[in-house]
């Protein structure tokens, strides 16, 4: 994996195999089956590190539907990704970088697909777009105004959980998230306290079930229907004024050290809406080997669409592998779109420890 500074300014003045948007799980796979293709690759991301929503959502929760893994932790999931992608095959990963236009140069025999970015022009024969569900920013609460306490004790996203150890938290939502979020931290915050402004929730039967089995042993208080009314704190949040929704004149007070909210994030394609692709309901439409309505333009995972789609990490492995097998052939056309097995062929390259 190819990071650094000098590297990566190097790296725009080469006209790569494939271009790969999105440096989540499908995106790290997308550059390892280019690897094994033999096609040189790069991958780009406006975020700051690798690891799409498993980074930036949920680094610490456990992902249960990859196969070969029983539970892996999604940092983890991401880390053997990097390795076997990245790391493997050299692969130069521009983040904080964000592909703004798309443009065509040369003729058929060099033909170059130019992405324009916030850090100057990529060229590369093709490109693979891997966005997950594409940009992405947390829904703010409603009713009240968090933004003072932005980074003095209120969080809507959160890296590591050690960041709680022994604090008083205050987890506000009702859906998944949320819930995740108390079962993660009742062995690091010293006391939880759950806020959500409707009765019920909107989470997973199994985990509203552990929500409710902590709250009956106390090891969580919720406070439903309630919502915030005020944030008190010398320099960083010390208290929590909550209003009861069905009668706001009851009212009580939570002494916290964070607010943790988690009330679902908004998506949207971004730059790219505006590039030529086929959308249907924000999602980029493909067809069965995941072309887009763009010339030498494919897409996999979350951020398309196409009769049939299921969104899984799985999923979009597998659209990945027949993306790059297309993108491949369309410019080496003496390429098979079958690749070999790798039980054959190990990894091409010289790869340490690789009979």
């Amino acid at each position: 994996m190819t990071t650094d500074p000098v590297r990566l300014a190097t790296d725009m003045d080469e006209v790569r195999d494939v271009t790969v948007i999105g440096a989540g799980p499908v995106g790290m796979c997308t550059a390892f089956w280019a690897g094994m293709r033999e096609a040189s690759s790069r991958i780009i991301d406006s975020l700051p590190e690798l690891g799409g929503q498993l980074t930036t959502l949920y680094p610490e929760k456990w992902v249960f539907d990859v196969p070969g893994h029983p539970r892996v932790l999604a940092k983890d999931l991401v880390e053997m990704l990097r390795v076997q992608a990245l790391e493997q095959f050299d692969v130069p990963v521009h983040l904080n970088v964000t592909a703004e236009t798309i443009s065509w140069e040369g003729s058929d025999e060099d033909r170059a697909v130019v992405l324009h970015t916030d850090r100057g022009e990529l060229r590369s024969r093709t490109v693979i777009v891997a966005g997950g569900h594409g940009a992405f920013e947390p829904k703010k609460l409603p009713g009240f105004d968090m933004t003072p306490w932005e980074g003095r004790g209120a969080y809507y996203i959160v890296g590591e959980k050690s960041v709680f150890e022994g604090k008083r938290v205050m987890i506000v939502g009702g859906g998944d998230s949320a819930c995740d979020w108390v079962i993660n931290l009742l062995d690091t915050a010293s006391s939880l306290s759950l806020v959500h402004r409707r009765e019920g929730f909107r989470a997973h039967e199994v985990t509203v079930g552990q929500v409710l089995e902590a709250a009956e042993r106390g090891d969580v208080a919720l406070h439903v229907p309630f919502q915030i009314k005020e944030v008190y704190g010398d320099g960083s949040v010390e208290r929590v004024r909550l209003f009861h929704s069905e009668d706001e004149a009851h009212e009580i007070e939570v002494e916290v050290d964070a607010i943790l909210l988690q009330l679902g994030f908004k998506t949207a394609l971004g730059p790219l809406k505006d590039w030529g692709f086929e959308v249907i309901k924000g999602a980029i439409a493909v067809d069965q080997v995941m072309k887009t309505s763009l010339e030498r333009v494919w897409a996999c995972g979350d951020i398309t669409t196409f009769d049939g789609k299921l969104k899984l990490i799985a999923t979009g492995f597998a659209e990945s592998a027949i993306a790059v097998a297309q993108a491949v052939h369309e410019i080496r056309p003496e390429v098979k779109i079958q690749p070999k097995y790798s039980t054959n062929t190990g990894v091409p390259g010289a790869v340490a420890g690789q009979p």
